[in-house]
């Protein structure tokens, strides 16, 4: 009977043991789930209630310490009805679309091509890298003010081109509507790219060489080698990366803000922008409905593309 006692004691404490080793990691998790409940998840749940009624800013006050609404009354869908009649905001929503679109586009491209030129040996392989990928730690405000100033019409750009053209050029590439949205696309495509290039650097460091040795015994071209090996054994790099400039295009806020304010008159306008500004005014009830707009598109949008690319990953292995 003691033997009996004894070995289920000992069992119970080998199980014990094994739950607290399965359940190790998720406690080191709790410190971060608690971080991002406080300041993500609570406010983004407030800002969604708050959302369907006529909160703004007469209808807060302080009370000492603490803050209090009054005449809160429940407005049903009233504000997304609003933001969706309003046709600045539509214009932002297109701008917003737009960006991230093309600048997801034109980031894939131009990292993937940076990708497979430094993945050859070379003598400055190292500084080309490091080159490239400088302008992803810079911040948003920096690279704002510089391009700012080269693209004003006494700027370096203009300079560049009138020493082209053998003409005196004065053009405000920001301060024109047909131009300023492009050149502020054209400036988050050149901060990215490089950030884009490690990521499929990473992808391609992965591939073993018994493929490509195989390919090039078996007689295959490079183009075929690209198309057959590279770009399906990238997939995982291209899902990280599309998903990750899908929602930093979606998100664009400082580097518009920075450059152009949503200006020339709503050309460059885009959504956080616009809720930024909405909220600034006082019209926090509209402003939320806006946050909670772009929130479903992001996510709408992530899990789609996101559920699409995991499916051809799978299709391949």
């Amino acid at each position: 009977m003691a033997k009996d006692t004894l070995i289920f004691s000992v069992r119970k404490a080998d199980i014990m043991k094994k739950k607290g080793i399965i359940c190790y990691p998720y406690r080191l998790m709790i410190p971060a789930l608690t971080i991002y409940t406080v300041f993500y998840i609570v406010p983004l749940l407030i800002g969604f209630i708050l959302s369907f009624t006529n909160w703004n800013i007469e209808n807060l006050s302080f009370h000492g310490a603490f803050l209090s609404i009054k005449g809160l009354k429940f407005s049903g869908m009233y504000n997304y009805a609003a933001i969706f009649k309003d046709r600045h905001f539509i214009t932002a929503l297109k701008n917003t679309i737009t960006f991230a679109c093309v600048t997801t586009i034109a980031k894939i491209l131009m990292g993937l091509l940076l990708a497979l030129a430094l993945n050859r040996k070379m003598k400055t392989q190292r500084y080309l890298r490091t080159v490239f990928y400088i302008p992803a730690v810079l911040s948003y405000i920096v690279v704002g003010v510089l391009f700012s100033s080269i693209l004003r019409t006494d700027g370096m750009f203009n300079s560049i081109l009138g020493i082209f053209t053998g003409g005196n050029i004065s053009y405000d590439w920001l301060g024109n509507r047909k131009t300023a949205l492009g050149c502020v696309m054209a400036v988050e495509i050149w901060k990215w790219s490089g950030y884009v290039m490690t990521v499929f650097l990473a992808g391609l460091q992965g591939i073993s060489r018994e493929y490509y040795e195989s390919a090039e015994i078996d007689g295959a071209t490079k183009l075929q080698t690209l198309r057959s090996i590279t770009l399906p054994l990238l997939l995982p790099s291209f899902t990280i990366n599309i998903i990750m400039c899908i929602i930093g295009g979606f998100k664009v806020f400082d580097q518009v803000f920075v450059m152009t304010n949503g200006g020339p008159g709503f050309a460059t306008q885009v959504l956080n922008t616009m809720i930024y500004q909405a909220f600034s005014e006082g019209r926090l009830a509209k402003s939320s409905a806006m946050g909670i707009v772009l929130f479903l598109f992001i996510s709408v949008i992530s899990v789609s593309v996101s559920t699409i690319l995991h499916r051809k990953e799978k299709s391949i292995t």
